[in-house]
Parts: C-alpha cells; sequence; structure tokens
C-alpha cells in the first residue's frame, strides 16, 4: 500500500507527519503522473527512496497561484488516505523499502527480508556468536583499501556506528565487528591478543620482515595461549561520543601491551566527573602520541547487537600504502600488506575493496594484492566519495560498473559519506543520489542506469543477501567438520576425566591392580620369549661373533734352497684382508738391499730398527728381535685387525723360559684370550640399556592401563617418577654384577668343562689348518699367481665333499714341506676354541642374571614398592594426603574446563545447523515463485559474470545450494 495526498489545509498547530514520511508526504498517483511530464531542473531523480530534505518539491514550492503555499506561514496539517499501487512501480525494490520510503536509520534496508534468507543469516550470526571459526571457515567480509579511501566512513556505515576518524588510529589495527540482532541496543569492546609484543634491540628495516616474521616486532603465540579480554560496554546507541571514546580507548591499549589493559578503560558520562574524564582522556592522547607500536596485527573487536539489525560479520584492515612517510617507517609498507594479504587468503571471505572516485583507480595498491591473491572472483568494489568525483572522470567509473575495467566478481556499488554522524551520513547520501540538495555537488546522470546499486543501504543489503547464500553453499562442509571436531575433543577428554569422589578407593585401587599386573607380566613365558628373542640372542651371537681372528695366509711360499745365505725379510704390517692385494710380499735379496741402502746413515732418514726375518738352513722362521726389545705383552693391533701367525710367535718367544726350549709357556695364552674378551664390555651395557628399557615400557605401559582414569593426577605423576628411580636403581645392580663377572672371566683362563674346550679347540684347528693348506698349496702349486680361488665355506660342503677334500689334502701335505707354523697354529686353536668355552658360559650368566635374578626381584618388590614410596604404609595415610595425591594441575584443570566449553559451543552449533536444515525442509513446500521476495514483489539483480548489468529479475533460492 502507498500514501497519497488528498487534500491539504491550512491549519494553526504543528505538522502532523509520521516517521516513515517526508514533510510533505510522498505525492499521490495523479501527482506522479503529471510530474512525469513535466521538465525536471534537476534531470531525471535516481531511483532512491526520499527522505526530508531543505528544499520542497517543486509541486508545492510554486509561489503563484491561488492554492500556493508559504512556508514561511504557519504549518499545515496533511490529511492523508491510503490508496492502492502497484509493488512494480518501486524501481525494482523490495516493497517494504519502497513503503518505508527512507534510509533512515541503520540496516533499514535489511528489516524485510524474506524468511529464508533471513534464517540463514540468523543461523550464520549465531555460529560466528559462539566462535566455531577454528573449526570451520565461515563466510565473512574484509574491507581493505588504501589509505585515505574511505573505509572508516563505509565501515562506520555498515555497521551503524560512529567510528573514530580523526586520530588516525583505526588504520594501525584489525578491528573485528560483528553486527546481529537482540531486543536490547548495545555495543560491546573486546581486545582478542593472537599476538606477543617482543620489543628488538635493533631498528626494524624491510630487511626483517620475511616469511617466518611477518609483523615484527609481533611473534604469534600459542594456539592454546590466545587470550580474548572484555574491554567495555556501551549501552547507549545515540551517544555517538562516548562509542567513539571507548573504541579509540581501545586501540591506545592495543598498542602499548606492556601496560595493563584496564588502565585504558575510559570512565563513561555518569561513572566519573567531567574533570576526572578529562584528565583520563589527556592521558589517552598522550599514550597515543608515544605508543609503543605503531601498528598491531592484534584485533580490536566490537560486538553490536540490537533490534533490526542484520547479521553481518566483518574485518576493516588498516589501508596499504607504498611509501612510508618516514624512513624508519618503510618495514610497514610490508606489515601491513602482510595483514591484508592474510585475511583476504581465507577461502570464504568476501572482500570489500574501498576505492575512492576523486583518485585513479589504475593507482590503488590494495587492488594488486588482490589480483596477486586471485581473489577477484569474490571481490565487491565499493566506489567511494562519489561526491568528490571530479568533472570529466565520468567515463572511467562507467567502465568498471559495465565490467570493462578492473573486474570484480561481484560488481560494483557506489556511495557518498558526508556528515558528521550516521543520520546526517544517510540523509546527504540519499539526497546527493536524488539529486536534492544543490550544495552537495550534482551526481551526472550518466549514472541513473546503476541506480540500484548506490547507496550503502543497497551494499548492506547485497552483502547480506551474499553472506547467506555463500553460507548455504558451506553448510554441508561446515557440519562435517563441527561434528568432525566435536569426536576429536570427545577423545581429548577421556584423557582428563572427571576426578572420581572416593579418592582413598581409587588410588588403593590403582595401585592393585598395577601391582598384580606388573607380577603376572613379568612371570608370563611370552614376556620372557620376546625378551630372548629381542636381546639376548642377539646379545650371545655378538658375543660368539668376537671369536679372535688370525691372518694365516702370511708366510705360505716355500723357504729358498738350502745354500742360501740368511737374508732379512721385511714384515708385512698386520692385516686381516685375506686379499694379496694389500699384502707386501717377501722382499727378494736386491729389495733387501735397496732397503738398506735407502737407510744408510748420512742420506738424510734417521736409521730405523727393521723387523726382519732369517731362514736357518732347516727351513724354519726365525724371529730376529730389534735392538733393546724385552719381553712385553701383547701389543695391540691397529684398527682391531687379525693377529698374524708371526704376532703369536714373538708373543711365544717373548713368554719362553729360559733352557726349555719347545715348550709354550701357559702366559702366551692368557694375552690373547684377554684382548678378545675386552670387547664384551661395550655390549654388556647395550644389552643392559636395552633390557631395562623394555622392561620400563612395560611397566609404564601397564602403568598408563591401571592408572588410566586418574593420569592426570598427582599420584600418577608420582607414580611415574618412583618407578624410574626404581628402573635406575636396578639397571645400575645388575650392570655391576656383569661387570663383575666379565673381569672374573678376563682375569685368567679357568674351565673344568675339559669335554667342551677339547670339541671346541678341536673344531677351530681343522678350520685353522683347512685355510693355511689352502694358501701353502696354492702358493707351492702356483708361484706366480697371487690371486688363488676362494674356499668354500665347511658348512656348505656335503659329507661326501668334505671326506673328499680331507683326502685330498692328506695328498697335498705329502708333496710340501712341513708347515713351520704348526705351533702357532695350535696356539690359536687353543685360545679360539677356549674364547667359545668362555663365551658360552659367561652368555648363560648374564641370561641366568636376568631371569632368575632381576625379573622375579621385581616381581617380588613390586607389591609394596609404590605404597612406601607413597607414604601409603603403616597407618599414614590422611584425608589431606590423598587430597594432595589426587589433585590435578591448573593446567589440567584448564585444559578440561576448555574442552567442555567448547564442546558445548559446538553443540549449540550443531542445534543450529539442524534446525535450519529442518527450517529448510519444512519451508520448500511453501516457497513463493523465484524471483519474489516475501511480498510477492520481484527482485531486482544482476546476472551477467560480474554482477552488473541492466535491471531484470534475479532468481535465486536461499535452499538453491544443498540445503534441505
Amino acid at each position: 500500500m502507498a500514501r497519497g495526498i488528498s487534500q491539504i489545509k491550512r491549519e494553526p498547530g504543528p505538522a502532523a507527519t509520521t516517521p516513515s514520511q517526508s514533510r510533505y508526504g510522498p505525492p499521490s498517483e495523479t501527482t506522479r503522473r503529471e510530474n512525469s511530464r513535466r521538465p525536471d531542473p534537476r534531470g531525471i531523480r535516481s531511483g532512491a527512496p526520499s527522505v526530508t530534505t531543505r528544499h520542497a518539491p517543486p509541486s508545492v514550492r510554486a509561489s503563484d497561484g491561488p492554492e500556493a503555499i508559504d512556508l514561511d506561514e504557519e504549518p499545515v496539517l496533511l490529511e492523508i488516505k491510503t490508496i492502492a499501487q502497484n509493488p512494480t512501480e518501486s524501481f525494482g525494490l523490495s516493497a517494504s523499502q519502497s513503503a518505508q520510503g527512507s534510509f533512515m536509520g541503520p540496516n533499514r534496508a535489511l528489516k524485510d527480508f524474506g524468511q529464508k534468507l533471513k534464517a540463514i543469516n540468523d543461523a550464520l550470526g549465531e555460529l560466528q556468536a559462539r566462535g566455531i571459526q577454528h573449526v570451520a571457515s565461515l563466510p565473512e567480509l574484509v574491507l581493505v583499501g588504501d589509505q585515505s579511501s574511505g573505509k572508516s566512513s563505509l565501515m562506520s556505515a555498515i555497521a551503524g556506528l560512529t567510528l573514530p576518524r580523526s586520530s588516525g588510529t583505526c588504520t594501525r589495527c584489525p578491528i573485528h565487528i560483528r553486527v546481529s540482532r537482540a531486543a536490547e541496543w548495545s555495543c560491546r569492546v573486546y581486545l582478542k591478543v593472537n599476538y606477543k609484543y617482543v620489543p628488538r634491540d635493533h631498528p626494524i628495516t624491510k630487511a626483517h620482515v620475511t616469511e617466518r616474521d611477518r609483523f615484527p616486532p609481533w611473534v604469534p603465540l600459542d594456539s592454546n595461549n590466545l587470550e580474548k579480554y572484555e574491554f567495555k560496554t556501551v549501552r547507549d546507541k545515540f551517544d555517538s561520543e562516548e562509542i567513539e571514546t571507548v573504541l579509540r580507548c581501545a586501540q591506545v591499549a592495543i598498542l602499548n601491551p606492556t601496560q595493563p589493559y584496564q588502565l585504558f578503560v575510559p570512565k563513561l558520562k555518569g561513572e566519573a566527573s567531567a574533570e576526572t574524564r578529562g584528565r583520563d582522556l589527556q592521558r589517552i592522547n598522550e599514550l597515543e602520541a608515544n605508543a609503543e607500536a605503531q601498528f598491531s596485527p592484534n584485533t580490536v573487536a566490537l560486538e553490536v547487537k540490537g533490534p533490526d539489525l542484520a547479521d553481518l560479520n566483518f574485518y576493516d584492515l588498516p589501508g596499504v600504502f607504498m611509501s612510508a612517510k618516514r624512513e624508519e617507517d618503510t618495514f610497514l609498507e610490508r606489515v601491513v600488506r602482510n595483514l591484508a594479504c592474510q585475511y583476504m587468503a581465507r577461502k570464504n571471505a568476501i572482500i570489500l575493496w574501498a576505492v575512492p572516485m576523486n583518485q585513479d583507480a589504475d593507482n590503488s595498491y590494495a587492488f594488486s594484492l588482490i589480483r596477486g591473491m586471485a581473489a577477484g572472483n569474490r571481490c565487491v568494489g565499493v566506489m567511494t566519495k562519489a561526491d568528490l568525483l571530479p568533472e570529466g572522470s565520468s567515463a572511467s567509473w562507467l567502465s568498471m560498473l559495465k565490467g570493462e575495467a578492473h573486474q570484480t566478481g561481484l560488481g560494483y556499488f557506489v556511495t557518498s559519506r558526508q556528515g558528521e554522524d550516521l543520520d546526517q551520513q544517510n540523509t546527504m547520501e540519499e539526497a546527493f543520489f536524488n539529486r536534492t540538495a544543490d550544495n552537495m555537488g550534482q551526481w551526472p546522470q550518466v549514472f541513473d542506469q546503476y541506480k540500484e546499486r548506490c547507496g550503502v543501504e543497497k551494499l548492506k543489503s547485497f552483502l547480506s543477501q551474499r553472506l547467506g547464500e555463500q553460507f548455504a553453499k558451506v553448510l554441508p562442509e561446515v557440519k562435517l567438520k563441527v561434528n568432525n571436531r566435536i569426536d576429536v575433543i570427545d577423545q581429548q577428554l577421556k584423557t582428563f576425566p572427571e576426578p572420581p569422589r572416593n579418592p582413598e578407593m581409587e588410588i588403593m585401587k590403582s595401585l592393585a591392580e598395577f601391582s598384580r599386573d606388573v607380577k603376572d607380566r613379568v612371570r608370563e613365558q611370552s614376556f620372557l620369549n620376546r625378551w630372548d628373542a629381542l636381546f639376548m640372542e642377539p646379545f650371545k651371537q655378538s658375543i660368539i661373533g668376537l671369536k679372535p681372528k688370525y691372518n694365516v695366509r702370511e708366510f705360505t711360499r716355500p723357504p729358498p734352497p738350502e745354500n742360501s745365505r740368511a737374508m732379512p725379510i721385511v714384515l708385512p704390517d698386520d692385516d686381516s684382508s685375506p686379499s694379496p692385494l694389500t699384502r707386501k710380499r717377501p722382499a727378494t735379496p736386491g729389495q733387501v738391499n735397496s732397503v738398506m741402502k735407502r737407510q744408510r746413515p748420512g742420506h738424510g732418514a734417521p736409521v730405523t730398527p727393521v723387523k726382519s726375518e732369517v731362514v736357518d738352513r732347516q727351513g724354519v722362521y726365525a724371529a730376529t728381535v730389534t735392538p733393546h726389545s724385552r719381553p712385553t705383552a701383547l701389543r695391540p693391533t691397529l684398527g682391531g685387525r687379525a693377529r698374524s701367525l708371526m704376532d703369536i710367535r714373538n708373543l711365544i718367544r717373548e713368554n719362553a723360559p729360559p733352557g726349555q726350549p719347545g715348550l709354550i709357556s701357559a702366559a702366551v695364552y692368557q694375552p690373547l684370550f684377554t684382548e678378545a674378551a675386552g670387547k664384551w664390555l661395550a655390549h654388556v651395557d647395550a644389552f643392559v640399556a636395552q633390557t631395562f628399557d623394555f622392561l620400563q615400557s612395560e611397566i609404564m605401559r601397564i602403568m598408563n592401563l591401571s592408572f588410566g582414569h586418574i593420569l592426570n593426577t598427582a599420584v600418577y605423576k608420582l607414580s611415574r617418577e618412583h618407578m624410574a628411580a626404581f628402573i635406575a636403581t636396578h639397571r645400575s645392580e645388575l650392570a655391576a654384577q656383569l661387570r663383575l663377572i666379565h673381569s672374573l672371566e678376563a682375569q685368567r683362563l679357568f674351565t673344568k668343562d675339559e669335554d667342551s674346550l677339547a670339541r671346541n679347540k678341536a673344531s677351530e684347528k681343522k678350520v685353522l689348518v683347512r685355510h693355511r693348506h689352502h694358501y701353502r698349496w696354492a702358493a707351492h702349486s702356483n708361484p706366480g699367481d697371487d690371486n688363488p680361488p676362494a674356499l668354500r665355506k665347511m658348512e656348505e660342503l656335503t659329507e661326501e665333499e668334505l671326506a673328499s677334500e680331507a683326502a685330498r689334502m692328506a695328498k697335498e701335505a705329502a708333496r710340501m714341506l712341513p708347515d713351520p707354523f704348526d705351533a702357532e697354529l695350535g696356539v690359536a686353536a687353543y685360545v679360539r676354541g677356549y674364547y667359545l668355552t668362555a663365551a658360552s658360559r659367561f652368555v648363560d650368566n648374564v641370561a641366568i642374571h636376568v631371569m632368575s635374578g632381576l625379573f622375579p626381584t621385581v616381581a617380588e618388590v613390586i607389591d609394596v614398592y609404590l605404597h612406601e614410596q607413597l607414604g601409603l604404609t603403616g597407618g599414614q595415610t590422611t584425608l589431606e594426603m590423598l587430597r594432595e595425591l589426587m589433585s590435578e594441575s591448573p593446567e589440567t584443570e584448564r585444559r578440561r574446563r576448555d574442552l567442555h566449553v567448547e564442546r558445548a559451543n559446538l553443540e549449540e552449533a550443531m542445534a543450529i545447523i539442524v534446525g535450519l536444515e529442518n527450517t529448510g525442509s519444512n519451508e520448500t513446500t511453501q516457497m513463493q515463485p523465484e524471483g519474489t521476495d516475501d511480498y510477492g514483489a520481484p527482485v531486482s539483480g544482476y546476472a551477467n559474470a560480474n554482477g552488473m548489468g541492466p535491471d531484470r529479475p534475479y532468481t535465486q533460492s536461499a535452499y538453491g545450494n544443498g540445503i534441505a
């Protein structure tokens, strides 16, 4: 329905008007048709609804004729009646918008949106209020632009607040504004601290702004340490001065992070005298002028609630710039850029690009960032300061509105925010686009084809609808992520169970269960078998593998003829490698003479005693001891290489008793065995460490199961500490016992197991002789061949092959001289045979100390050990002691509380989502024709790629994106 003038009467008294009408009321249908035929001195009027202005309509300002009205005379009363009007004649606006006919008051254009879109936006607002953005990305608005692009005025208009604009504080930290509906109006201000201020000991430059350090001197906090402080709440929406003061103080607090934020909370009217408030504001001014930080990535958050407010969630970011005013501030260029890119990178963010019409859009740094991030498809451009449009520059802006230049996926809107407060800005904006105010400049008629994109209210209506559509699209994903997060929280809460009601019973029950399970476990055959397979058997193999090795390949060539003179032979280096390529061949007489000549005194090299061999007439190699040498203990080999037969011969001669030729002293065997057994200690230490790691892991596993419901209490932590000490003590004891056994084994050769010794000695002698014979025969039969074929291992031969080999060896031995190192081979066989005997005995002793010592001891003492350590024996238990044992750390209590709070929020969020789905299901059967609003009026829209174009129906079902 529309209102029209039927009669004007001149009566005394005040003018009778309604809030939604202009001073003179809207024209009647007849008057509108007459006016449409008259030339309008201001040109074609835009479709923006009218508001009260200082100029009366031409039809009532005429000064001639009997019905002329003098504005200086008494006010008039309007007699009004309602007449029917076609809703399609509302210049494309919805019926509710054309009926109210005004921009007065924030968010009026969003008041009567369709029920389905309203339900979606309500649900989105509720989810945003519950802070689930860390779980799922919700649609939100991000306002970006260059400095002085009109962002602050635009943000104030969208939020319906007067925000600080003069001091520049708004441009120094992000502002997060959440607008939602509530019965009473309020503006609650928070400080969200996600970054810690870390002052640098050097000036910050551009080079310090890196990918890892994006906002110096601020560093991100751990996700568990984020903080949010409630700063102040304002409840008088009409006191714009108080709102501006609170916001300004909040931002100054953000920029001075080392001082308590409470120092910056201002006193409102009625809370302190004007004098006190004045002093406080003066202090804030000084702190602002000398702020600790010039910029902060921490956020001032506003939660604005009130009747008839749309659900919007958006961020206003500091304006980006390419050149700082001061040299020392150049690093801020990158810091502010990084902040803008971080917010624009959110995949569900709708970007609002503020571009002033009094500047060249080609120079916009903000738009270059949007393009660089490939985010233009979710960007809507907002042309600000339309009243400052230079004459003759309309063409470039029209090309943008047409989608020919600076394309944005969501098109463009145009705004003009003049005036001091919101009401004045709204009034003047309407007057400007309707060309009803001469003192504000003329809005060119060439823009009339885009009248539906002029004004903040049109922008808010579009953003609200766009947010609803985006939310409908992502709702299934949000639901899935919320469900998954609830499952994760449930799993985490299992590790933070509630404290039991009967602490003494729970402690005793857990201790008894733990002791019983440990005793059973260390006695189980499966436990012993696993320990044996993992550690005992590898230890045995490593000890056996350390059996002494001897190089039997040396001196395998036959001795020189009997009539040859004795000649020295330079001994090769000890080398366990059987390869002849690494062995020095015996020197020829010429080579010996050459060597001797090179070492002759007076030729620049000192004389070095040469250890040599001489061959006597019986063909036996005899050792010639170097000058000043005497019998000593066995010298270690370099790099742990195998001993040679000559080493054994030297050792025999050094320990030979005088006057007892051919007798080998028992002292020869001891150092050879001790040298090999000395390598056991490293393997013993590794075995002990592995055994106790295995035992400790089993014990702690059982403890976690037994104390599973009180894992966060002091008794669990103390029990773990006591058991760790228990393990360490027994580990030291076992290591000392095994080292004692090792020292006894290495002290002297002793065994009563003669059978094992004889068997091992014979076996080792057979192996040594076999290898020795192989190389001697190769040297005898092929004197020039230094690469005899490899000898197959005995274990690879069958019984028949072994017998055949033995027969062959006997025949070959008969054709060679007796081996001059036969005695040395006997010593080597004895040492290796005794080693195997002693090593088997040592391995058995080690196993017995663990299986029959350590494990049974653990099972025996575990019953009372923890009770004694915790002080729970002998009647010493008190209620205070039990409370102390069951106490939890503050961190545990906080973590459990936070998880419960988060779960409750997510449960509420899930209920909202399910309710929205159910609402959608119920309403789909009552859906009005597409392309109309809830009043049946057609909805205007833009169907081309970038959202621009002539008016035509825009059909979009709010539930057309997968919501049942």
